[in-house]
């Protein structure tokens, strides 16, 4: 059963110079697997440093969440029935700040971790900002010419404490 198209009939219904063409279409399977694995590279390096990213605010609400936490007692128990303030003591929210980025010094997935508290305010309400910098470094991304190699990013987070009066 051949097909009228072109004038030509052939077996499966396409023009003669198609069918007897053998291996065009050889090329093609091989291309779109490179094509694939490509766009599978991009979306690997894509979601490393979104993971990043995430991970890197998690430390910056953590710090900031830990800073709100850092109660200078001393100043808090002597102050008087009608100053209800919350002092917050800056060395101690340091200190935390340090552990916390000293403990993810084991996560290699975020390198130059670095945070900072811009703003400790005693309040009310007590309020902390904190700024963290990291560099994530792509799986694939240096295989790639002319991707870099380390994405460097930050995160702010601010915590505001708040007062139950009564």
């Amino acid at each position: 059963m051949g097909s009228e198209r072109g004038g030509v009939g052939t077996p499966g219904g396409w023009p003669a110079r198609w069918t007897e063409q053998a291996g065009n279409t050889l090329i093609l399977f091989p291309t779109a697997v490179l094509i694939l694995f490509g766009l599978g590279a991009v979306a690997l390096d894509t979601a490393t440093v979104f993971l990043g990213q995430r991970r890197l605010v998690d430390i910056a609400s953590a710090v900031a969440n830990d800073a709100i936490a850092a109660v200078d007692v001393d100043a808090f128990f002597n102050q008087s029935e009608e100053g209800a303030a919350v002092p917050l003591d800056r060395a101690r929210a340091e200190t935390r700040r340090d552990q916390i980025v000293a403990r993810q010094s084991l996560d290699r997935s975020l390198s130059e971790l670095s945070c900072t508290i811009e703003e400790l305010a005693t309040g009310p309400p007590a309020r902390a900002e904190v700024t963290c910098q990291a560099t994530v470094r792509p799986i694939l991304a240096p295989l790639w010419p002319g991707a870099p190699d380390a994405r460097p990013i930050s995160a702010r987070e601010v915590a505001v404490g708040q007062q139950l009066t009564g």
